[in-house]
């Protein structure tokens, strides 16, 4: 069919298609956010992503860089329920990449056009929609996936899953329970994100380490 009707009648709720993945999508509020954590390993330009760091040069890198959880011969952590995190096809297959901030802020764009990586405030946004810090962690993790003691609804749609981080200094750890994700939104020489943990129902919003990988998701860019 002709590209320009398809375009136009996509709407949130479809699977968006970017670098050669389908991508859930859901709307929460005002927004349409990935329903999934991002996987590529281009930036929106085509240019590869740094990626197969080794634990120093993850370490040492000023630049953007990508990881699969439990990927080399590195130090890794992984308590999945269902399986070995530690496994990166089996990580990569349930939880995408992990991306350290220096990706998120790069100029080629890690999401597709049109789209773009939360800012703080737009976490903000959603965790008040849905209650509040104390109870949204609840709303925006997957029903399955966690440990049992998991107080997940998804009440959201967004469907978070325990990807684990990789440390700044390359280890791998907590996959299977704890959700990070980036915000676009830096803070002095950290940045902010939100992350989640299998056994409580709160949503966290800290500013951590550049350097530290965690999980990506795009919303529609609302501008």
């Amino acid at each position: 069919g002709d590209c320009t009707t398809e375009e136009s009648t996509w709407q949130c709720g479809d699977l968006l298609e970017y670098q050669g993945y389908d991508y859930e999508t859901v709307q929460i509020g005002e927004h349409c956010w990935f329903a999934e954590n991002l996987r590529s390993e281009n930036y929106q330009n085509g240019e590869q992503i740094p990626s197969n760091l080794t634990n120093a040069e993850w370490e040492a890198a000023t630049f953007g860089a990508v990881a699969i959880f439990g990927e080399g011969s590195g130090n890794c952590f992984g308590q999945s329920v269902e399986d070995d995190a530690c496994d990166e096809v089996w990580s990569l297959e349930e939880y995408g990449r992990l991306y350290n901030w220096f990706a998120v802020e790069d100029a080629r764009g890690l999401c597709p056009n049109g789209w773009v990586v939360p800012s703080d405030d737009d976490w903000t946004t959603m965790t008040d929609l849905l209650g509040g810090m104390l109870v949204a962690g609840d709303a925006i993790k997957s029903v399955s996936g966690w440990p049992e003691i998991s107080t997940g609804t998804d009440l959201s749609g967004f469907s978070g899953l325990p990807g684990g981080h990789r440390y700044w200094d390359g280890t791998f750890d907590n996959a299977g329970g704890f959700g990070s994700w980036w915000s676009s939104t830096p803070a002095g020489s950290s940045a902010w994100f939100r992350y989640v943990l299998g056994w409580s129902s709160e949503i966290m919003g800290p500013a951590w380490d550049k350097r530290y990988g965690y999980s990506v998701r795009c919303i529609q860019d609302s501008e």
